[in-house]
């Protein structure tokens, strides 16, 4: 079996093994504007964006927890969510009691290989000021990837995931 290393795009470090997360940086249809566009109609940082003043989304972390080892894959999307989900997340970010605290929403990104998905319901729960909310799908979800968050994924699944996001093109350039 061949090492892996990789670098972090957020610390810049090379790391030891496969990622274990995969982030979208903004919402698919904010992504998409032009520059010009993104910055007439949007407002945006690494955890909260806002379109047209009337669509709002929060970002946070759909895990996939690992069947091989200790841990998870973590899928770093957004949800649209209400105004008022919205401004509850921006007003008790730093709010150790608002841990725990739960709202929907709906993934506002495509996931490499599930197309299918974006636009399905989201069940969030809001996490300390450290640490970004957690998303999942509805028990009732019967799509592919609901049923790996439910029964997690094996080493092989892992790989697959790093494969439809490119990893091994761009580390082996």
């Amino acid at each position: 079996m061949t090492d892996h290393r990789y670098v972090c795009s957020s610390c810049g470090k090379t790391h030891e093994g496969l990622p274990t997360d995969w982030g979208f940086k903004l919402p698919d249809e904010v992504f998409d504007l032009s520059y010009l566009d993104k910055y007439r109609r949007t407002r945006s940082n690494t955890d909260l964006c806002s379109l047209d003043e009337s669509r709002f989304f929060i970002r946070g972390l759909l895990s996939i927890p690992f069947t091989h080892r200790e841990g998870e894959f973590a899928w770093g999307v957004w949800a649209e969510v209400s105004k008022a989900t919205h401004d509850f997340y921006l007003e008790n970010y730093s709010n150790e009691m608002a841990q725990g605290t739960k709202a929907s929403g709906v993934l506002a990104n495509t996931i490499p290989g599930f197309p299918e998905i974006t636009g399905q319901a989201l069940d969030i729960a809001f996490q300390n000021s450290k640490s970004r909310p957690f998303f999942s799908f509805p028990r009732s979800a019967e799509h592919e990837l609901a049923a790996d968050q439910r029964d997690g994924i094996g080493h092989n699944r892992h790989h697959q995931f790093l494969e439809l996001c490119g990893h091994f093109d761009e580390s082996e350039a």
